[in-house]
């Protein structure tokens, strides 16, 4: 005999064995009791999440020998059939393969039919999403009224796309994500049936991976049960390739909290083919430590262990949520981009780890303000602001800040290492300053390196993204007579379309206001696509000998 999965094997026979989904199955069971069952029905949630198990329960339940019962016997014909998936009357369509409307035709006209053995014909229509627009279309009329003997049920993982003009017609069920406790549980079950016998956390990391689908999580363990046989541990978890389990993941949240690049990348996996996995484990468990670190590590909405709770907490006190929200900013930029470039998605994500462990990567808004700070101190001529940025009470001078990498400082702030800021001390009193030093006029720079780092300063603080974008693609060549020429690089689309925002451009004048004390007009150059290349002569000479005008076939 064939090996039946574990997903198929202990597919779920009764409304009472499905897993984590409380709400849909008792609304389920209520209309069947009180007799006000619909004719059509939308399932729409994630993958994995009981969507088809339930469609099926339903026509079950509706065909049942005993009487259209909330609690099919399970042992008539029709229960056994259905059971089987050889029940005559219980047509499953699969959307993805019957887009046209031909298909949609042909199943009116064969609802118009009486079931053969059944007491209601039913149309399973799973991943509804995909049929075609005109199929929809021809779909309507037979959704809202159809024959007395029909029901529809629908299935969808992207409810978004299924048109009003559907889930109007239908009474729609919304499946949620499983609990990782009720899966871990569930999988336990499964493994004293099955006889293994699963190390410590061992079901609950396969839940974890889940993501809220139980069926992903049979399908895992049973790669597990085949690399490790009938006692797997979460070594062996580990070797499965994938997204490392949550050890890892805060190996490399750590990586990155420190800065270091290489040791980020060193804690990849080897094997390729799971860079998207890996990038949505780590955007989930970034996601989870901003949770934990704003609601607490008692909330609701985060499963983890108390202990990986616990380290959440203080990497979130560490970081700050300014700082974990543009780690996540950058995860789910990185996971779209996968998404276009499937074949260097190893490239895209260490190209993303890279970007996360840069310390200018994560300034928060209060660093910035610092930063801003001092500049001003510099370029009035004041020097470092003494006792600023975690002094403390006891007014210890600090520092200047650091630069950014490949960001040198301002050359009127410029000072060895070594030169520390000192108070003048009571018994020699510093002599006083000037007056004319007190109101004389901030210096401005008039060199256009010297403005452009400063206008990067400025626009940081308040626009962090436009200001990261211009120091990487952007410098300053020419300001002068009231106009700044700004140089770019080569440009993405999305880059493109950001400079092109006139805000972004008034932010910039704005940046540069401040900067040199006057208005100046921003001009990025380089900003159009790439023009056409030129137009080989003999078609110029033909345009000029006829005095014709050439139109570019776009």
């Amino acid at each position: 005999m064939s090996y039946l999965v574990l997903a198929r094997k202990y597919r779920p026979r009764s409304f009472a064995d499905v897993v984590g989904q409380d709400v849909a199955t008792n609304t389920l069971r209520g209309a069947i009791s009180e007799g006000r069952v619909g004719h059509a029905y939308l399932f729409t949630g994630p993958r994995g999440t009981g969507k088809t198990t339930s469609a099926r329960l339903l026509a079950k339940a509706l065909n049942c020998e005993q009487g259209i019962t909330a609690e099919p016997c399970g042992t008539c014909e029709r229960c056994l059939a259905a059971d089987a998936g050889a029940e005559a009357d219980i047509v499953e369509i699969d959307a993805a393969s019957h887009t046209g409307v031909d298909h949609v035709r042909e199943l009116r006209e064969s609802a118009a039919y009486a079931p053969l053995r059944a007491r209601f014909k039913v149309y399973i229509i799973d991943e509804v999403h995909m049929l075609s627009k005109s199929a929809f279309n021809a779909l309507l009329k037979t959704l809202e009224e159809p024959p007395p003997h029909v029901k529809f049920v629908l299935a969808t993982t992207e409810f978004a796309k299924v048109p009003e003009t559907i889930t109007s017609r239908c009474q729609v069920v919304k499946l949620a994500p499983i609990p990782e406790a009720e899966i871990a549980k569930r999988l336990e079950h499964v493994f004293a049936l099955e006889k293994v016998e699963a190390g410590p956390g061992v079901a609950l990391e396969l839940a974890r991976r889940a993501r809220g689908g139980l069926r992903d999580a049979l399908s895992i363990a049973d790669q597990l049960l085949s690399l490790a046989g009938n006692a797997p541990t979460l070594e062996d978890l580990a070797r499965l390739a994938g997204e490392g389990g949550t050890e890892a993941l805060e190996a490399l949240c750590a990586a990155l909290e420190a800065h270091d690049a290489a040791r980020a990348l060193a804690l990849l996996p080897p094997t390729r083919g799971d860079e998207a996995e890996l990038a949505s484990a780590l955007l989930e468990h970034v996601r989870a430590t901003l949770v934990v670190g704003l609601c607490g590590e008692e909330n609701p909405f985060v499963e983890a262990l108390p202990t990986v709770r616990r380290a959440m907490r203080e990497r979130a006190k560490r970081l700050g949520s300014d700082k974990l929200a543009l780690w996540m900013e950058e995860l789910i930029l990185a996971r779209d981009r996968m998404r276009g470039l499937p074949t260097h998605a190893r490239v895209v994500l260490e190209g993303a780890l890279i970007a996360l462990a840069r310390p200018e990567t994560s300034w928060s808004l209060s660093e910035l303000a610092e930063r801003l700070a001092g500049l001003e101190e510099r370029l009035a001529g004041r020097g470092p602001a003494v006792g600023s940025g975690g002094g403390g009470s006891g007014g210890m001078p600090s520092a200047p800040p650091a630069p950014r990498p490949g960001f040198a400082a301002p050359a009127a702030a410029a000072a060895p290492a070594a030169q520390t800021i000192t108070r003048p001390s009571p018994a020699a009193p510093a002599a006083p300053a000037a007056p004319a030093a007190t109101t004389a006029p901030r210096a401005a720079p008039t060199e256009p390196a010297e403005i452009w780092k400063a206008v990067l300063v400025e626009l940081a603080a308040a626009a962090p993204s436009l200001s990261e974008l211009l120091k990487l693609r952007g410098k300053l060549a020419e300001c002068s007579n009231g106009r700044a020429q700004v140089k770019l690089g080569t440009l993405r689309p999305e880059e493109r379309t950001l400079l092109a925002d006139a805000r972004n451009k008034k932010a910039c004048a704005a940046a540069f206001l401040r900067v040199l004390g006057r208005d100046c007009e921003v001009v990025f150059g380089d900003l159009e696509p790439p023009a056409r290349a030129a137009r080989d002569a003999f078609t110029q000479g033909v345009s000029d000998l006829f005095g014709g005008r050439v139109e570019d076939d776009t």
